[in-house]
């Protein structure tokens, strides 16, 4: 002897089936567990780009304002033609400033990485001032034989301020 079901029946059991496994998946217990991240992230500064020609050169300068001192190490990427020069460390001193130069030619980007606290350089009332700046070289022999005769004429270009940054450290 065979027990059939009507179709209507027969969907109903699966149906109710489904429903059963579902719920039953639905209770049991998920464990949510906490990813840690290994990133780890130092604070920094992102300047321009400029664009330097021959006659010019860029300097990347900082002041320090709070207690203590902080470390940057600052270097510069050329955009046209591709070059990275090898970071330069200045030590910003309370109260002081340093400055990093470039001379090339091209888009340039400047960029400072550095040790300390994350809020001395990414808070808006931080007392880290950075700017880059534009500087241009060329001289003017004076004519006249005064105290100006031979003197090198520099002024400024262009100058940004620093975009506060959060890069991974070790890039």
């Amino acid at each position: 002897m065979t027990f059939t079901l009507p179709v209507p029946r027969l969907r109903f059991v699966f149906a109710a089936l489904g429903v059963c496994l579902i719920a039953g998946l639905a209770s049991l217990p998920w464990k949510a567990t906490a990813q840690v991240s290994e990133v780890v992230l130092t604070p920094g500064m992102l300047f321009g780009p400029l664009y330097v020609n021959d006659r010019d050169h860029i300097e990347l300068c900082a002041s320090f304002l709070s207690e203590g001192e902080i470390k940057a190490v600052v270097h510069f990427r050329n955009l046209s033609t591709g070059e990275v020069t090898p970071g330069e460390e200045l030590t910003i001193p309370s109260g002081g400033g340093a400055c990093a130069v470039y001379r090339g030619e091209g888009h340039v980007v400047g960029m400072a990485r550095g040790e300390g606290s994350a809020s001395d350089w990414v808070s808006t009332s931080n007392a880290l001032i950075s700017t880059m700046s534009i500087i241009d070289d060329h001289s003017t022999a004076g004519s006249g034989g005064g105290k100006d005769a031979g003197d090198e004429k520099r002024s400024v270009r262009a100058a940004v301020l620093g975009v506060p940054k959060l890069w991974v450290k070790g890039l």
